[in-house]
């Protein structure tokens, strides 16, 4: 740090700067403490954020009164050959409505929230009253709780999503890791086999039957969760 800043001052002082410091060497120790305590306070969250521990992770059903929508979208590239897909179910497990959606060319993130669209119109026309809406991705969940800038490229799809999150009924939308959110993975992925546009699905699809099956007896897939 003092070499650095004796330097600095040199050549300030050889082009004719300005760069005048009353107390060079009480300056020099007042910015080696700072980068020492920086450094420290590094140290010291590193090793709290290296706590992990190993969890099974599964779907849950809805609360009793509810039913569960969960969606997911894919996409081969950035942008690629995207998709989306989701599930409506009750409290019970049981299959409502599904969807496969193939897009076309898209970014990841817009066709994660065309999956959330899709979910919420299946919902809204199955007249679902309260709704947990459960998605993998943490950037689409903040969208749909906090709002995004005009400007972003996104934001007329995520207003659609507001438009329907503010209808007369109760939508509560949760981050869930993918291992919980398989079925509708698994979905997004088959939309890749059918030809562009939205398939309506009232039952479930030999495609993804053993993972609705899988979802229905409660089968955790280990994943390592950090505390």
């Amino acid at each position: 740090m003092a070499a650095w800043w004796g330097w600095k001052w040199r050549c300030i002082n050889v082009f004719n700067g300005s760069g005048k410091c009353r107390d060079r060497v009480q300056f020099v120790k007042d910015q080696t403490r700072e980068a020492t305590a920086a450094h420290q306070s590094v140290n010291i969250n590193s090793r709290t954020r290296a706590t992990w521990i190993e969890r099974l992770v599964h779907w849950v059903r809805p609360s009793a009164g509810w039913v569960k929508v969960n969606t997911d979208g894919a996409s081969r590239g950035n942008s690629g050959l995207a998709s989306a897909g989701g599930v409506l179910r009750d409290e019970l497990g049981c299959w409502c409505r599904g969807f496969a959606l193939n897009i076309g060319i898209c970014t990841a993130p817009l066709a994660e929230l065309w999956g959330v669209y899709y979910g919420l119109c299946i919902a809204w026309d199955s007249k679902a009253q309260r709704v947990e809406l459960e998605v993998d991705s943490e950037m689409v969940v903040g969208f749909l709780r906090t709002g995004i800038e005009e400007v972003h490229p996104l934001s007329f799809l995520v207003r659609l999503c507001h438009g329907f999150l503010s209808r007369d009924w109760i939508v509560r939308v949760s981050h869930v890791y993918r291992e919980a959110n398989r079925l509708a993975d698994g979905l997004a992925n088959y939309a890749f086999s059918l030809p562009s546009g939205f398939h309506s699905f009232t039952s479930v699809s030999d495609d993804v039957h053993p993972l609705f099956l899988e979802d229905s007896v409660g089968t955790g897939i280990s994943r390592l969760i950090r505390l």
